[in-house]
């Protein structure tokens, strides 16, 4: 009755399930407001339970305002419950599978392999040097450490973020001018919070994740076209944003560095229009060839946010980021700051001062920038041998993928890449495209869609050589399905 099953294998009782089911089609609408319940002997014969479970679970949706009775007449529905949409989904049930995945078929494999752009080894983290300073930051901490910490960071967490910014970036800043965040998601979230319909201008194709934290929070986003040099300064807005969003020394996800005539032609756009530029420095430790490049936040302090954190040097895990605000800007966000954030927790803050004051994130990342590297040199002489020479690779002087270009057949345009994606799927191994970060979904546009990005920095040699090999393979036979015979 009423669509009513019990679970036999449910640690709830039969009761605690009847009063949980009635009060689902009650507040789903299937029971609508003032439809007269079943009498109990009728619930009890057609559920084959006991009555007295019937009449202990109508008394409870009485007393919690679902049932009434009428004397003389029965029990009913208490009008207006109603509140779930009937597109609302349900709890799935335990038979359900995962959702399909509409680039393609589920991989072969029953473990698929993923080699998505921006993971790092978190194998990597140095369990030894951060729980030594770990456990100094506990066991010597004062009262005053074991309050809140102050919204906009520990103090000496601050003045190691300083000194570090200016020993390996070469940007200048106070410690009165940086405020730690929750990972960078958090200094995205503060700044679009700081102006009223905040207008952000951002690459496309661009990090989904960053998108969506402008996107959830109202900001009418306008997209900047991008080339393999990155962000192209001529698609600027012509109508100033509040922010410029980009990533300059390894752009997500086609990995350009951009140029010097770029990077000035950005400042001066900011010092023109008034737009604060936000950079965040993605994966610009782990550099591969030649000397660091030179942040925009060095070039010009007063115009450029520089939002950094500690997820791909460290761990995710942390949830510890950052931002170096301009004079213009630190004030306010600050306030913002105090307004609504006491989270970040302090003996994570004081450890990482530690850490950095000794030298330990240095030489991490020393450490870690060493084996990206060679996972780097892997990664290349394997995609030459397996797909040199209809293949060039772009984008692999920095960070921890690299992105991969099919030439086009002599006299054919630019090569859709999804059947291949889905090939090497079935193959067990999960691939993407550049096309897969450029909004919006569906587009036309085959400069991305004939692009591949491989993801490196938490795979192993094996791991790698299978991926190419298959991509090699699936490569060759799509091609010749597709050659006139």
């Amino acid at each position: 009755m009423y669509g009513i099953r019990f679970d036999p294998d449910s640690p709830l009782s039969q009761y605690r399930q009847l009063v949980d089911s009635l009060r689902s089609l009650i507040l789903d609408g299937a029971l609508s407001g003032d439809a007269k319940l079943a009498s109990t002997r009728e619930l009890a014969a057609s559920l084959k339970i006991a009555r007295a479970v019937v009449l202990e679970a109508v008394d409870q949706l009485k007393m919690e305002g679902y049932l009434h009775t009428k004397r003389g007449s029965g029990t009913y529905v208490c009008p207006n419950l109603r509140f779930r949409s009937e597109a609302a989904p349900g709890p799935p049930s335990r038979a359900s599978g995962p959702a399909a995945d509409p680039r393609g078929p589920a991989p072969a494999s029953d473990s698929p392999l993923s080699f998505a752009p921006g993971l790092p080894d978190v194998g990597l983290f140095p369990r030894r040097a951060w729980l030594s300073c770990y456990r100094e930051a506990v066991e010597y901490a004062a009262d005053t450490d074991l309050g809140y910490a102050p919204p906009s960071g520990r103090w000496d967490l601050r003045v190691a973020i300083a000194s570090y910014l200016l020993a390996a970036k070469g940007i200048r800043t106070g410690p009165e001018r940086i405020i730690v965040t929750a990972g960078s998601s958090q200094a995205f979230a503060m700044l679009a919070q700081t102006v009223p319909n905040p207008r952000i201008a951002m690459e496309n194709p661009r990090a989904p994740f960053v998108f969506r934290v402008f996107d959830g929070l109202g900001a009418t986003v306008t997209d900047c076209p991008v080339d393999e040099g990155g962000i192209v300064c001529e698609g600027l807005p012509t109508e100033a944003p509040h922010y410029l969003y980009v990533t300059p020394n390894h752009q997500f996800p086609l990995g350009g560095t951009l140029s010097a005539a770029r990077r000035v032609a950005l400042l001066e756009y900011a010092r023109r229009t008034g737009v604060w530029i936000v950079e965040d420095d993605f994966d610009s430790e782990y550099r591969y060839s030649g000397n660091p490049v030179t942040p925009l936040a060095a070039m010009d302090p007063s115009r450029v946010v520089y939002v950094g954190s500690f997820s791909k040097t460290l761990s995710p895990a942390l949830r510890l980021g950052f931002m170096a605000l301009p004079p213009g800007l630190s004030a306010g966000v600050k306030t913002l700051k105090r307004r609504w954030d006491l989270w970040n927790e302090g003996f994570q803050q004081k450890a990482l001062a530690l850490f950095i004051a000794r030298g330990q994130l240095e030489r991490h990342v020393r450490h870690c920038r060493s084996v990206y590297a060679g996972r780097n040199a892997v990664t290349l002489a394997l995609a030459s041998k397996y797909l040199s020479p209809r293949w060039t690779v772009f984008g692999s002087t920095t960070g921890m993928h690299l992105s991969l270009r099919r030439s086009p057949e002599r006299g054919a345009g630019a090569r859709d890449l999804t059947p291949l994606v889905r090939l090497v799927r079935g193959r067990g191994f999960v691939v993407e495209l550049a096309s897969d970060y450029y909004r919006p979904a569906g587009h036309t546009d085959a400069r991305f869609r004939d692009i591949l990005l491989v993801g490196y920095g938490n795979r192993g040699e094996r791991e790698l050589e299978a991926l190419f090999a298959a991509i090699a393979e699936c490569d060759a036979a799509l091609t010749e399905r597709s050659t006139p015979r």
